[in-house]
């Protein structure tokens, strides 16, 4: 009876250990999603001590994230902007550094929707972002449109979700 019982937890630890190498090899592609918005954030995020030369760098890790035939329509208070492609995006990009001293951004809530093909997934998420010398964050609620291109998952589109005010 007790060589039985030694058995069976050694079964019962093969089958976590099992089932964690798992998760940890071949992650849901929910998690997949969220860990490379996170890091979309960060590499979007920039400090008011950036080279020129970091900035350029910096840009051009951000463009990575997305398809070459992005779309991004962000509305913010009083206008609206669009960029289409990864060129104008890194364009734009390497203004905001050059406009905006610093910038922190992150993702304080993603929800992912993961297409059943498991090759598209639709994102809603609240972007928010802060400046130097800004005392408040700026809020904004966006859909984003990813794309499964080979292992990496690419955003293929941005909108800004209109809210009622």
């Amino acid at each position: 009876m007790k060589e039985w019982f030694k058995r069976l937890i050694l079964l019962a630890a093969l089958v976590a250990v099992g089932y964690w190498g798992w998760t940890v090899c071949f992650p849901s592609p929910e998690k997949v999603i969220r860990k490379r918005l996170v890091e979309l954030a960060h590499t979007a995020s920039f400090s008011p001590n950036e080279g020129v030369v970091a900035k350029g760098w910096n840009a051009t890790l951000l463009a990575g994230f997305f398809t070459t035939d992005v779309q991004v329509t962000i509305s913010v208070p009083g206008t609206e902007h669009s960029i289409t492609g990864r060129d104008e995006l890194i364009q734009a990009a390497l203004g905001a550094r050059q406009y905006v001293g610093s910038l922190k951004i992150d993702f304080p809530d993603i929800n992912v929707v993961v297409a059943p093909g498991k090759e598209a997934a639709v994102v809603n998420l609240t972007a928010r972002g802060k400046t130097a010398g800004q005392k408040d964050f700026y809020l904004q609620e966006l859909r984003l449109h990813l794309i499964k291109i080979k292992r990496d998952w690419l955003i293929n589109e941005i909108v800004t979700v209109r809210t009622l005010s």
